[in-house]
């Protein structure tokens, strides 16, 4: 990892690690959301520069976070039945259309499932919404020239996670 990748992760922890200790959940869960910072951070800096989410960054972290939900055990929720919903239609998405989902941003949307549990549905959710945003945004700036436009979606998901962690 670069210079700008380890500031980025570390960057990441740091404000998932304080939003979370806000609720003052558990070392587990806190443990969950510093891997899920640092994923971000690292995942977002990516994005930004090379329009890719990368598996390296994605699966140690999916993986570290699924044994940490396993120490608390798993306890199905209304929230967490709705992430998975989620991440399944962005998968079907992914597969149907490949060019407006990719599959890194499925694997990415399974990682904040893996590390927040029932608060992940809430974050896609807002992900997606401030994706929306920003794209209506553009259009207004720049007209249809903007509909052409690759965003990526990772910093909408980063601060998405941020935001429901807070709320």
């Amino acid at each position: 990892m670069n210079r700008a990748a380890i500031i980025c992760s570390a960057a990441g922890a740091a404000l998932l690690l304080a939003a979370g200790a806000v609720l003052a959940p558990g070392p587990l869960m806190l443990a969950r959301l510093a891997l899920l910072g640092g994923a971000l951070g690292v995942v977002v800096l990516y994005d930004l520069r090379e329009h890719r989410i990368p598996n390296r960054v994605v699966l140690p972290a999916m993986a570290a976070c699924i044994v940490l939900s396993l120490g608390e055990g798993v306890h199905p929720n209304t929230g967490l039945c709705l992430g998975a919903a989620f991440v399944a239609l962005m998968l079907t998405a992914s597969l149907v259309a490949p060019a407006l989902l990719g599959m890194g941003d499925v694997k990415l949307a399974l990682l904040i499932l893996c590390a927040l549990g029932g608060f992940a549905s809430l974050a896609l959710l807002i992900g997606f919404e401030l994706y929306a945003l920003v794209g209506v945004a553009l259009v207004i700036r720049r007209g249809r020239a903007a509909l052409g436009t690759a965003l990526p979606l990772a910093p909408m998901l980063a601060a998405s996670c941020l935001i429901a962690v807070l709320l």
